[in-house]
């Protein structure tokens, strides 16, 4: 079980990362690993997925992820020291766990996240549905106030990337604003209300 986030992934990580996990696919070894939705725009990426998926791995992709995560057998996790790493700079430390609880807790959020992730498949006709994926995620960060910067670090893409999403997705509901987007938005049922639980809460109050 893997975690990847960050989007795309630097060129010099693949070597290496490439040629380990098709030795574990050809000795037979069940490989998952989750990347996040940024990933599928990522030419580089999307080759190493294709050839990866036709040895037998099972790649999916989420809007946000924990931090990077290896985990073996149920029995033992990698967990790389990422508190000081901002991509594309390289993880150079990382702890070894085989602590059953904590191995136990560590592979259950990898299956919540599993669960939740979208398949990726290079070469079928998923892509378009990622990218409502990831403007959906923009657009519930958006809701929450978070500005461009914030939302291109959470969601593992460029703050340019970031605000071209932002731009399309304004264009597409047709707002001049943001505040415009907001409403339109919430019009559409894609965010919610931010006074309906107010409303809600003074209603049961008043009875």
């Amino acid at each position: 079980m893997v975690v990847l986030p960050s989007g795309t992934r630097p060129c010099h990580a693949f070597p290496a990362a490439r040629a380990t996990i098709l030795r574990l696919l050809d000795r037979g070894v069940h490989a998952r690993l989750i990347y996040q939705h940024a990933a599928r725009g990522d030419l580089v990426t999307r080759s190493l997925v294709r050839e990866l998926t036709d040895h037998g791995a099972e790649i999916r992709t989420s809007a946000e992820l924990i931090d990077p995560l290896i985990a073996y057998d149920r029995r033992a996790m990698i967990l790389p020291d990422s508190s000081f790493w901002t991509p594309p700079a390289r993880i150079t430390e990382a702890v070894t766990i085989d602590d059953p609880v904590m191995v136990a807790f560590t592979c259950g959020a990898f299956e919540n996240l599993w669960n939740t992730a979208t398949p990726f498949r290079p070469g079928t006709k998923d892509l378009s549905h990622s990218f409502d994926d990831l403007k959906m995620s923009i657009v519930q960060l958006m809701a929450l106030g978070h500005k461009d910067e914030m939302v291109a670090r959470r969601l593992g893409i460029s703050v340019r990337t970031c605000r071209r999403h932002v731009a399309e997705i304004m264009d597409e509901i047709k707002a001049t604003s943001r505040f415009q987007a907001g409403v339109n938005l919430m019009r559409a049922g894609l965010v919610d209300d931010p006074f309906s639980s107010l409303s809600a809460h003074s209603g049961t109050e008043e009875s």
